[in-house]
């Protein structure tokens, strides 16, 4: 059976490729690794589902055909964050009781490689059949025959897809408040912008992408590598105003509502976490068994040590973004504050880190080179006031942490 091809590059790291990962020097093309090494998971994954379960098989033929028709569209597709999540949660759930997202997928690949009379048969998901990175189809539930020349109409509502360039640097980004399977987050996420709602977070995220090339083009050319996806989030959610999934490489969500400046800070510090998660498919930096939790001064609550790990980098790069747009116009105090508290932070999270004795030789090599970064941070001259205020922030935050701790 004409199936997707196994992958042809490698899944794993230089040691000079996991050095400029850990050590924060710009590099689009180690970003672009990692997409690559969760694009050949995905298929792989998929590959596995397809071999075992008959039922996948029509849609894996369709999948792989549309492949070799158009590799580099498809390819494109294989990256798919929602794709990847269904794939992964599939293999370990064995069984879902939404529709499988497989169908989904070859649709989007015929509709990519220009096959516009493939036949795909789709089970329609509380009345929508998604295209993955294209929009959805309205359609009534239950089994029915899909073709790429029905994405049209006034049925179809395909994704917004908004391109910003600012001095050579570009950030191709999709607006996702479309596809049913962007719930994947664990908080729920908004209904379809209004056209005064997307046209008002349009602007936003300009002047964020504008903001950051600016004064950070370093954290910007990565993010225009590894970012293409942002589902906003519904208004009032409680745990945070952003989050990434550990599956879904290049995607994000967040409050429709930030400021242009939190927006840029927010999509690099997710960045970082895509980043470390797809870092953490190919490499281990501490035993799985350690049943030791750490204090991580950003929150109360007591972390295991790959919430250390991955909160130390995230706010590593923080840190290197409000340092950089203290020098921008009207910046300078919102800017000092806030890398003053995050350099504290860190300072602590180093400590944490030291202690953990489950790091790996290869743990141990990432925090140290992110250490390095750390004490350039810390190098870097503040007022004394808003130092000494950042201490004291942290103090309080560690003493919440032990009332949490005693409150069991």
């Amino acid at each position: 059976m004409e199936q997707f091809p196994r992958p042809r590059s490698r899944l794993h790291l230089s040691r000079s490729e996991f050095a400029r990962l850990a050590d924060g020097r710009a590099d689009p093309a180690a970003v672009q690794g990692l997409r690559r090494a969760q694009r050949n998971r995905t298929m792989l994954v998929l590959k596995s589902l397809a071999d075992r379960d008959e039922s996948l098989s029509a849609a894996a033929h369709l999948l792989g055909h549309a492949q070799h028709i158009d590799p580099v569209a498809v390819d494109e597709l294989l990256g798919h964050p929602w794709l990847a999540v269904w794939a992964v949660d599939r293999v370990r759930r064995a069984s879902t009781v939404r529709p499988e997202y497989l169908p989904f997928a070859a649709l989007a690949a015929a509709a990519r490689a220009g096959w516009t009379e493939a036949p795909v048969p789709v089970r329609a998901y509380a009345g929508l059949v998604p295209v993955p990175g294209l929009g959805v189809l309205r359609r009534g539930d239950g089994v029915t025959v899909v073709t790429p020349a029905d994405l049209a109409g006034r049925r179809w509502t395909p994704v917004r897809r908004w391109c910003f360039t600012h001095l050579s640097l570009t950030l191709d980004l999709r607006v996702d408040d479309l596809d049913p399977y962007r719930d994947c987050f664990g908080r729920p996420v908004a209904a379809r912008l209004t056209p005064q709602q997307a046209a008002g977070l349009e602007r936003t995220v300009g002047r964020a992408w504008r903001l950051l090339v600016a004064s950070a083009p370093g954290h910007a050319a990565e993010l225009g590598a590894g970012m293409n996806v942002f589902v906003p989030l519904a208004g009032g959610a409680t745990g945070g105003h952003s989050v990434t999934h550990a599956d879904g490489f290049g995607a994000f969500a967040a409050d429709v509502d930030l400021t242009p400046v939190e927006l840029a800070v927010t999509m690099v510090h997710e960045l970082q976490h895509s980043k470390l998660n797809a870092l953490l498919g190919l490499v281990q930096l501490a035993e799985r068994a350690d049943p030791e939790l750490y204090f991580a001064p950003w929150r109360p609550d007591p972390r295991p040590i790959d919430g250390l790990l991955h909160g130390t980098y995230a706010f590593t790069a923080v840190a290197e973004v409000w340092a950089a747009l203290r020098a921008y116009p009207g910046l300078a105090s919102q800017a000092t504050e806030r890398f003053a508290t995050v350099r504290a932070q860190l300072d602590r999270a180093l400590r944490e880190l030291d202690r953990a004795r489950s790091l790996t030789s290869a743990g141990r090599l990432w925090t140290d080179l992110l250490a390095g970064r750390i004490r350039r941070l810390a190098a870097v001259p503040v007022p004394v006031a808003a130092d000494a205020a950042a201490r004291r922030e942290v103090a309080e935050m560690e003493r919440a942490r032990q009332r949490t701790i005693a409150a069991g």
